[in-house]
């Protein structure tokens, strides 16, 4: 387990939570301390993606009876360099009716995965037809899969590029791998820097206990057209450095800001197209997550928690969308709410913050 520290938070309530994570003798169990969650705003559907943080990760589940949410922590481990199995999925209940106080619990592991070590974002994809954790990147560029419901691993197809710790992003049963920073002459992170993977068609295929997919593998998209593409040789001497600061997924459209000041650009999965929709960046850093009709965002690193009500919208005479942002501080009691770079969102409007200690 990585010794860092981290806090998990979301809007729509005045919420200020905390879980203590301490060590375990039994490997298979993680002691969590006391958690308290808040209730406020309406009830709203559970988050769809984890905030690439390493070395850990949490996604939530689906709905169990008596409003019992299941939470997944995905752990690199600190030894993943000796290790053919490198990440561990946890998991925890998480009541979601305003609890008083919920006692210690632990996290109890499921499962660990076959995969690469390092490089690798985690998000959780869920439709009618699945409840999946995805983990995408590193080398080769691997793609694994954790299924909530079967609790199997499942292998996928190998991205067409190298990717270090990717932008990764849902729309519907299709999973986008975005480089985070795009490299102009060598792996990881060489061209194709966009791909997606459509998992509306694909099958799970069980040979000899090893489950992969079939019917599916990553397609080259278009990249955002303000990345660099026809550099001079000398060029190559002074190459620009490419930072995707933050971005978020609102309806259809994938929005991205970057370390330059080229604006901010939407990506349409309908339209398969960029468009430039605002000339200043995004107003969050790392990834907005979705509470019911607002995102949470991070004013900057590691800071404190903003709300912001987020819109894109298209008008018959122009096709390029219109981008609206209107900011609402976050407060609890008053203050501000700070927390890591990772929100965890469940039922009710709840939202919790996370801290973990080794």
């Amino acid at each position: 387990m990585g010794r860092r520290k981290r806090e998990t938070d979301d809007s729509h309530g005045r919420v200020k939570p905390l879980v203590e994570l301490e060590g375990s003798e039994d490997p298979d169990q993680i002691q969590m301390g006391d958690l308290e969650i808040v209730c406020g705003g309406d009830s709203d559907p559970l988050m769809q993606e984890t905030e690439h943080l390493d070395p850990m990760r949490i996604v939530g589940d689906e709905l169990d009876e008596g409003q019992v949410r299941s939470a997944y922590l995905v752990a690199c481990h600190w030894d993943w360099s000796r290790n053919s199995m490198p990440y561990s999925v946890y998991k925890m209940d998480v009541a979601t009716s305003f609890p008083s106080r919920v006692k210690r619990k632990r996290l109890h592991r499921v499962t660990r995965l076959a995969t690469v070590a390092g490089g690798m974002t985690f998000t959780s994809l869920r439709s009618v037809h699945r409840a999946w954790i995805i983990g995408v990147g590193g080398d080769p560029g691997d793609t694994v899969i954790f299924d909530t419901k079967t609790k199997k691993v499942i292998h996928g197809p190998t991205l067409n590029s190298t990717k270090w710790c990717p932008v990764l992003t849902t729309v519907g049963d299709k999973i986008y791998a975005l480089c985070k920073t795009p490299c102009w002459f060598t792996d990881p992170d060489f061209p194709p820097w966009f791909e997606v993977l459509d998992l509306s068609r694909a099958k799970v295929v069980t040979v000899d206990d090893r489950s992969h997919l079939e019917g599916c593998s990553w397609i080259e998209l278009p990249h955002p057209p303000c990345f660099p593409w026809k550099i001079t040789p000398f060029g190559y001497t002074m190459l620009p450095v490419v930072l995707i600061t933050s971005y978020v997924v609102v309806d259809t459209y994938i929005l991205v800001s970057f370390n330059q000041l080229w604006g901010t650009y939407a990506f349409d999965t309908n339209s398969v197209e960029w468009h430039k929709v605002d000339t200043k960046e995004l107003p969050f850093v790392g990834r907005a997550t979705p509470h019911g009709s607002l995102f949470l965002g991070l004013s900057e690193g590691n800071g404190s928690i903003n709300a912001y009500c987020i819109s894109v919208t298209t008008t018959d005479n122009d096709r390029a969308p219109n981008l609206s942002i209107t900011m609402l501080p976050l407060k609890y009691m008053d203050n501000k709410v700070d927390a890591g770079p990772c929100f965890f969102s469940l039922e009710d409007g709840c939202f919790c913050s996370f801290s973990f200690s080794l």
